[in-house]
């Protein structure tokens, strides 16, 4: 090979983490974040009780999944993948709106039940994130929150907190 033949070669091939530098902790930040989130709900589902293989307590599957996390992080702390990062763009942020917008759901679902939260979850994700139509995400978002409702406090017998509203039909139903 001639000399410059090599120098193209060498080129032509970037070097590692060559994006990395000295920005390489900013990538390190979320998989660290995620392992102590993994480590606090392996802590968390252990209170919970495991119970036995033949009678699961209720932090056995918390278990499994918050380990399975961890591991995935760590993973990701010791051997980084720089080129798997998407660039941060204001579609980006749309992601803390999403995470937000759970936190209200829980502390709405707890303090008044399923049906108003989940509607407003539904319509929040299908007309803002979904960017649907009035018309469409009003829709799917009533029969979500039926559908769901149905499914699992009347079907499946899933204890829910006091609702407003279906504790208001069924008075005003007799049941």
């Amino acid at each position: 090979m001639s000399e410059d033949t090599l120098e193209a070669v060498q080129v032509a091939e970037p070097a590692p983490f060559a994006t990395a530098g000295r920005y390489q902790g900013r990538f390190r930040l979320v998989p660290v974040v995620l392992l102590a989130t993994g480590v606090a709900a392996v802590i968390g589902s252990w209170r919970l009780g495991l119970g036995e293989l033949t009678n699961p307590g209720p932090g056995l599957w918390p278990l499994v999944v918050s380990i399975a996390v961890s591991i995935s992080a760590a993973i990701l702390i010791v051997i980084p993948d720089i080129e798997a990062y998407e660039k941060w763009t204001r579609r980006t942020t749309l992601l803390v709106g999403g995470v937000l917008s759970l936190v209200v759901f829980i502390l709405l679902f707890t303090a008044i039940g399923f049906v108003v939260p989940a509607f407003l979850l539904l319509l929040l994700w299908l007309r803002v994130f979904g960017e649907e139509s009035w018309r469409l995400a009003l829709t799917l978002a009533g029969g979500g929150t039926a559908v769901f409702y149905v499914g699992f406090a009347v079907l499946l017998g899933v204890p829910f907190p006091d609702d407003i509203v279906a504790g208001t039909i069924t008075r005003l139903i007799g049941m």
